[in-house]
């Protein structure tokens, strides 16, 4: 190669150094859009309610206000990303409902009753959403949902709860297209594979899993 080649190919190099650089200062990573108002908190006891005795019984409260476009669901990010067994079905558990929510209908105020799911490898219909969560869909027949509303949520794990603590974006609201995060104080779930393990034995968990 000649030198006038090496010349050419070095400056053609920096050149796309340089636009590779320009690009990311000019697309940074997009953030996660805070909700214009959202408090909540999860309180923790061992359950004494029939079908859920012995389990660890998460209480989330929730209120918020996310501007526009009613909720069509909530999440709340339990982490556990590093967690083995983090898809075994038998880590969380629903009451019917599994929440309820303030809401609005023809007739005035009422309340909304929501389902409950564990999505192990995060909400499809949320973008670049990849870790555990918990997903509450609220049942809309004779309530609606609000721009702005309160709500209690209940899940249930053999999972023992981890020292209080607060995450700024453990808790995400689809509204419409868009999806707004919020704050969450308290304990969540901490990953032990070894009590989830009943009927099935862990080390068949783990064939079916590998």
């Amino acid at each position: 190669m000649t030198s006038c080649a090496r010349i050419v190919t070095r400056c053609a190099a920096l050149l796309l150094l340089c636009g590779a650089l320009f690009f990311a200062l000019a697309h940074p990573a997009q953030a996660q859009t805070p909700c214009p108002t959202l408090t909540s908190q999860v309180t923790v006891a061992t359950s004494s309610d029939p079908g859920f005795v012995g389990l660890y019984k998460y209480t989330v409260t929730l209120t918020w206000d996310v501007g526009t476009h009613d909720p069509s669901h909530v999440d709340v990010l339990v982490g556990l990303n590093d967690c083995v067994c983090v898809c075994d079905p038998r880590l969380f558990k629903f009451g019917a409902p599994a929440g309820l929510s303030t809401g609005v209908n023809g007739s005035g105020p009422c309340q909304v009753p929501y389902s409950g799911a564990y999505v192990c490898k995060g909400d499809p219909s949320i973008a670049d959403m990849t870790g555990p969560a918990i997903k509450f869909t609220p049942d809309e027949t004779l309530c609606s949902t609000d721009e702005t509303g309160s709500g209690t949520f209940v899940f249930y794990s053999p999972l023992p709860p981890g020292p209080p603590q607060y995450d700024a974006n453990a808790i995400a609201i689809k509204h419409g297209t868009s999806t707004c995060y919020g704050p969450l104080y308290g304990p969540l779930p901490l990953c032990d594979c070894s009590v989830p393990a009943q009927a099935t034995t862990w080390g068949k968990m783990k064939d079916i899993y590998r």
